[in-house]
């Protein structure tokens, strides 16, 4: 069996990214989300090349090939963004939010449903198998011009990357005076070279998606102008996020900062921007609200959101959020618009994700029971 030198280079470029995925997903050293993050973009860029680049040799690799998801372009580009969030932020998490943009994955699915379809109407009987030929055409037209999504998307989140990068860390006040910002020379040199790659796919990709062209260019060059600097970004890469996590100490840095000293303006600044996010922003209206996701809308680490909300405002995150709740129930409970609803419905729709919770954190905050209030009120009226 003959390999052409070519995709030996993006095979081994695979068994490395292989390698790199697993060292990074179980080491203990660093920001564990971070490695994660980085080990899952590197284990399906070599899922990617493992895909383009196996040879053929019998029909169930072509059966593989054909009906197995092995590529999954359209998660790298936010998965990417998540990394750069984690690296300067080291309490940054995954919410809702960032899980829906993962969700265009099933753009990646898509000729695979069409294959699916097709061997479920064979094996049903309503399907001929002479019919096959054509919807491997639609499966492979259907993969060409899904390329323009993953292309605009990379681009799109690219940009989002590199205003990130531009931006100061979140907890620059308190890291700056310590020193310990981290160092992200060389992803910063990485996104610049994606971009340099961007326009390599550009190129490739307008006589791809071109019926006239797209023959002769495959003929010419193949996938070869993509996936051999794919094999080289994911050594780089792999090596230094790897070497990176061996010599940082992410998870530890926002533990360090809720026991250093915090300017008092630094104090009072945080102090505003939480009372803000919560009267203006109305952040508590979210059931799924963490510490986390408050920290990344305040620009500060999360520790340093309960530091400050424990020793200068003197509650807990939850006793904080919950106290606009009620009070937000409170308001909801004297419009008449809202007579048709239950006090459940109610809390729900102010931010408490259940009626056991809206039960004890209101008595806990008023000295009463939801059912007390409401009949003090009735009688004061």
């Amino acid at each position: 069996m003959a390999i052409s030198p070519f995709d030996l280079i993006i095979l081994l470029g695979a068994l490395q990214g292989f390698i790199l995925a697993t060292l990074l997903w179980v080491s203990r050293k660093g920001n564990r989300l971070s490695n994660r993050l980085l080990a899952t973009v590197i284990g399906l860029l070599a899922l990617m090349s493992l895909a383009i680049a196996i040879p053929i040799y019998n029909r169930w690799v072509s059966f593989a090939l054909d009906f197995l998801p092995l590529i999954n372009a359209m998660p790298l580009r936010p998965l990417l963004y998540f990394y750069t969030k984690s690296l300067l932020d080291p309490g940054f998490r995954l919410g809702r939010a960032e899980r829906i943009q993962l969700y265009p994955v099933i753009l990646d699915w898509g000729s695979k449903f069409i294959g699916w379809t097709f061997l479920g109407g064979l094996f049903l009987g309503l399907v001929p198998q002479s019919d096959g030929p054509a919807w491997g055409h639609v499966m492979n037209e259907y993969d060409t011009y899904t390329d323009i999504p993953r292309w605009l998307s990379m681009t799109i989140y690219l940009g989002l990357t590199s205003q990130l990068l531009r931006q100061p860390a979140p907890a620059d006040t308190v890291l700056k005076a310590q020193g310990k910002q981290p160092n992200l020379r060389w992803f910063r040199q990485f996104i610049r070279v994606i971009l340099f790659f961007q326009v390599l796919w550009l190129i490739h990709l307008v006589p791809y998606i071109i019926p006239d062209t797209r023959s002769a260019w495959l003929d010419q060059f193949g996938w070869y102008p993509i996936y051999i600097p794919i094999a080289i970004m994911i050594y780089w890469m792999g090596l230094q996020g790897y070497l990176h996590a061996r010599n940082s100490p992410a998870e530890g840095l926002s533990e360090k900062v809720t026991t250093t000293f915090i300017p008092a303006e630094t104090v009072d600044k945080a102090i505003q921007s939480l009372t803000a996010a919560m009267q203006t922003d109305k952040l508590y209206l979210d059931p799924e609200l963490t510490v986390e996701k408050v920290g990344r809308h305040v620009q500060l680490p999360p520790k340093t959101v309960s530091f400050v909300l424990n020793q200068y405002v003197k509650k807990s995150f939850n006793a904080f959020v919950n106290d606009y709740r009620i009070e937000a129930v409170k308001q909801q409970l004297t419009n008449p618009a809202n007579e048709h609803l239950t006090l459940t419905g109610i809390a729900l729709e102010c931010g408490f994700n259940s009626q056991a919770t809206f039960q004890r954190a209101f008595k806990q905050a008023t000295g009463q029971s939801p059912k007390q209030y409401i009949e003090q009120q009735a009688a004061a009226s």
